[in-house]
């Protein structure tokens, strides 16, 4: 019965033993494999968290350091430019922009990169004199052929264009590295690109006569950093001259209102007529007074006539000075012999009694008899 039992348990023989299968679960190198898994999951976790932390550390690391050099190196250079030390101060401003940009804020930067603008500016108006009108504007062609150089080649030109004041140069130089290169030295840019718009603009309106064009260059300039006084001081009386000139044979009032604010500050100043604010002011001060002495203001007249004289001497004009002048004295001092409507109105106190009587009709003494009483007994005795 055993043996039959055993023989039953014996493989038959042509047939193929069957394997024993376990599940994954059940197999042992399975759970070294999970736990390997977990514990990679678990590093990566861990590796994703820490690096953000551990970069926003090391960047106020970082910050905490250079706020310190940035704000020692930004006095510095405020303190150059106080002392004329513009090209010491542009180098500090240079290190700081290239430096420790990443680690400044916007306003920090919009800081620096006004004192980068008014820098420039310095350097490119330092010891030159005023620009005076010259005859005839200078016309500068511009090249529309495509700018192949580098950022860096471009930016360097730009440097050397400016230095040589040649301002639309400048203006192409840059504009052809900002179609390459939005981003290169942004603020450095835009310090160049304000200062070559300004002086462009006073050299159109001081020396060209391009008085319009000239305010536009400097609306542009504005865009990148607030103008300086000078510029700003031009610009207003480029603006009157405008105003004034737009007068001009309507209305010579306002003619010398303006003109008589233009030409004391700025005398040469001109249009595309090539007649300066001088000359304006003492063509309309002599329209002007000819108005005055239409209507009989004559004293006012002679005024205004005196004032273009004082600018240019003209024999046409001395004569109706002093035909104004004549009637103005004439006006300040009537003549005694005049009549006047007082001795009609009121009575004459300093006449002599005697006149009254002549006045007045001698009626009464001739009404009344005077012999009356003396002649009636005189003629009674007698008879």
């Amino acid at each position: 019965m055993n043996e039959n039992e055993n023989d039953t348990n014996l493989p038959i023989e042509g047939e193929q033993p069957k394997k024993s299968t376990k599940k994954f679960f059940q197999r042992r190198s399975s759970w070294f494999l999970i736990g390997f898994l977990v514990m990679v999951l678990i590093i990566l976790i861990g590796v994703l968290l820490g690096i953000p932390k551990g970069i926003n550390d090391r960047v106020r690391l970082a910050e905490t350091q250079a706020s310190p050099k940035i704000q020692a190196q930004l006095e510095s250079a405020k303190l150059d430019i106080g002392e004329e030390r513009y090209q010491v101060a542009l180098e500090r401003l240079d290190w700081i922009l290239e430096e420790m940009a990443p680690f400044m804020s916007e306003e920090e930067l919009e800081e620096v990169g006004l004192l980068y603008s008014q820098t420039l500016l310095k350097i490119s108006t330092s010891g030159k004199p005023t620009p005076l009108p010259s005859p005839t504007p200078t016309q500068l062609a511009f090249t529309p052929t495509p700018d192949l150089r580098g950022e860096e080649e471009l930016y360097t030109t730009a440097q050397s264009l400016l230095a040589n004041q040649a301002w639309n140069e400048v203006i192409q130089t840059l504009e052809a590295l900002r179609n390459k290169n939005l981003t290169y030295k942004a603020i450095q840019v835009d310090g160049m690109l304000y200062v070559a718009l300004r002086n462009r603009g006073v050299q159109k309106i001081l020396v060209e006569g391009s008085l319009e064009p000239g305010l536009y260059d400097l609306a542009l300039a504005e865009q990148f950093a607030p103008l300086d006084s000078a510029a700003e001081g031009y610009r207003t009386w480029t603006r009157y001259y405008l105003t004034g000139a737009s007068f001009w044979g309507v209305d010579w009032a306002q003619v010398v209102f303006y003109f008589e604010q233009v030409y004391p500050m700025l005398p040469n100043l001109r249009d595309g007529t090539f007649m300066t604010a001088t000359e304006r002011y003492r063509v309309g001060a002599i329209e002007y007074a000819k108005e005055l002495a239409v209507i009989g203001d004559f004293c006012q007249a002679q005024a205004y006539y005196e004032k273009a004289l004082a600018i240019q001497a003209d024999p046409e004009v001395q004569l109706l000075a002093v035909d104004a002048a004549e009637d103005c004295l004439r006006d300040s001092n009537p003549p005694s012999t005049a009549p006047t409507p007082e001795p009609t109105e009121k009575p004459d106190r300093t006449k002599q009694p005697t006149e009254e009587p002549t006045e007045e009709p001698a009626v009464t003494p001739t009404e009344t008899p005077p012999a009356e009483p003396t002649e009636e007994p005189t003629v009674e005795p007698t008879e």
